[in-house]
């Protein structure tokens, strides 16, 4: 085999590899997002939330509070992915809605 059909296979090789990983881990970042999101359900307490949030390897969230409690935003910012779990509190810090987007 000549040297330049080597170099060109090798180079072929080394970007499915790198396709394939990037693939695997938007796959992974999603369903991170996707599986936690549906372990909160009403009447849960923000304190429980966020103890499994802060479990999370390739994602993160952002908390704000408004006039009716507060909300989390939580995300998946790897590559392109936008995946992100709505997460709502009443005053009294128990989740009032969680879903999917």
């Amino acid at each position: 085999m000549k040297s330049s059909n080597k170099k060109l296979l090798i180079s072929l090789l080394i970007t499915i590899c790198f396709i394939t990983t990037g693939a695997i881990f938007c796959k992974v970042g999603k369903d991170e997002v996707f599986y936690l999101c549906g372990n909160f359900s009403a009447g849960e307490m923000k304190s429980s939330v966020v103890r499994q949030l802060d479990t999370t390897n390739l994602s993160s969230y952002m908390y704000s509070v408004n006039e009716s409690g507060s909300t989390i935003v939580f995300n998946n910012r790897l590559f392109f992915v936008t995946n992100q779990c709505v997460i709502e509190f009443d005053k009294s810090e128990k989740v009032v809605l969680a879903g999917f987007k």
